[in-house]
């Protein structure tokens, strides 16, 4: 188990159909599009870092794969001399003003996200790496033989979801639709368990006013 094929096929053998292969398919992209923006420890990473270029202020895809996918952008690092420097994060309207009252390069302390870009300012004046702490939708599942954590560890949760939307909208099986909502919050609170152990620091932090 562990690519979209093998997903495909285990809803099928689960539903003891062989002629909704469209209709898994579609079921199961709807199922990721459905738990997409919940933050699981598989979609949320601090790992990952660009480097920037002298003069340019934008980064996108050619930069980080990541970037265009982005659902939620927590932090934004700039490394510098082997030192982490936070950078501030400005709505899109404010960061036009700051772009404005200044035309040279320096070393980056601001950034937004608009555009599925990144843009930072003033645009770097040397080479920096960046590293951005963010929600981001993983690399949709096209073909068979594609595989992501999706389909590795929150199978059985999209596996159930998809079967739920089967049965609500094509199969029209109420007894099953309700043997999986039971399932579905099942796996849902195992994976949300996982993820909390995982990321919890165990130290409650303060909140800023």
């Amino acid at each position: 188990m562990g690519t979209y094929l093998d997903l495909q096929t285990a809803i099928a053998t689960d539903l003891t159909r062989s002629d909704l292969g469209d209709q898994i398919k579609s079921a199961i992209l709807d199922a990721v599009e459905h738990y997409e923006t919940d933050r699981f420890y598989f979609n949320v990473t601090r790992s990952l870092t660009f480097s920037t270029v002298v003069g340019q202020a934008a980064y996108g895809a050619s930069d980080l794969a990541q970037i265009p996918y982005i659902i939620g952008l927590d932090a934004l690092f700039l490394i510098d001399s082997g030192r982490p420097y936070a950078l501030d994060k400005y709505e899109a309207d404010e960061f036009e003003w700051l772009q404005s009252t200044s035309t040279g390069n320096g070393r980056p302390c601001a950034y937004t996200y608009i555009d599925s870009q990144i843009l930072l300012w003033p645009a770097p004046v040397a080479v920096y790496t960046i590293r951005p702490h963010m929600h981001y939708k993983l690399t949709e599942l096209s073909a068979d033989s594609d595989t992501n954590a999706w389909t590795t560890d929150a199978e059985q949760l999209i596996r159930c979801h998809a079967k739920l939307l089967l049965y609500s909208n094509l199969l029209e099986d109420t007894e099953g639709m309700q043997r999986m909502s039971v399932q579905i919050q099942s796996h849902k609170d195992r994976l949300d368990y996982k993820t909390a152990a995982r990321m919890a620091t165990g130290r409650i932090r303060g909140t800023c006013f």
